[in-house]
């Protein structure tokens, strides 16, 4: 990890206190905001997240049809050999869609470099609040709905955390606007589709820096 911080922001308690401040690590919070990174990062994730499971049958596929629905000749009408043409309705599908299996793999470095970005982006927007968590006894909703009020964390909001702590979780699942998650986990996706990031103190020690070196290895790098 880096030495190298930004300028120091407020740490808050859970109980909505910001009696100190620290400084935030610069390789992920004061990063060059890279426009082709987040393009191709959040490109990326959201092709993964295609279900590819859209699917039609030809007329080889469709039931039925085997028998001439009139003769040949004779009857005035155009010819036909099969009521499940594509020109019937109820016919197969010319050209249609098939199961497709999308993949689109982007670099780790870029991922992480798009991940900075993305945290930049918030930070420099003032949309992002640094907390020294205390752990949940037990599942409370009614206490971090109102840590958030506290923290002036309106709308949606994506909560970045060490390690997954259970009780945590359950708290903020009835949360319609709320998102819990590993730090090491996120993407650059996930910070975009949220107005605020809270982040736990210390949090960003779990990931490998942008630039690459030891740390835990996420899905999104």
């Amino acid at each position: 990890m880096a030495d190298s911080s930004l300028e120091e922001v407020r740490c808050y308690t859970m109980g909505g206190a910001s009696d100190r401040v620290i400084g935030l690590p610069a390789e992920w919070f004061d990063a060059e905001v890279s426009k082709h990174a987040l393009y191709q990062a959040t490109r990326a994730q959201r092709t993964n997240d295609r279900a590819g499971t859209a699917s039609t049958k030809t007329r080889a596929e469709v039931r039925g049809g085997g028998a001439k629905p009139w003769r040949q000749k004779g009857t005035g009408r155009a010819r036909a050999g099969s009521n499940r043409s594509p020109l019937w309705p109820g016919g197969g599908i010319i050209h249609g869609p098939s199961p497709k299996r999308w993949r689109n793999r982007v670099p780790r470095r870029l991922r992480r470099q798009a991940f900075a970005s993305a945290l930049t982006a918030r930070s420099r927007d003032g949309m992002v609040r640094v907390v020294a968590f205390d752990r949940f006894d037990e599942p409370k909703t009614a206490r971090l709905a109102r840590a958030l009020e506290q923290w002036n964390a309106p709308g949606k909001v994506l909560m970045l955390v060490a390690e997954a702590d259970e009780n945590l979780l359950l708290s903020g699942r009835n949360m319609a606007r709320m998102t819990i998650m590993k730090f090491s986990d996120a993407s650059a996706l996930d910070v975009l589709d949220h107005d605020v990031v809270v982040v736990q103190e210390g949090a960003w020690e779990t990931r490998p820096s942008p630039a690459g070196g030891a740390g835990e290895q996420g899905p999104n790098g």
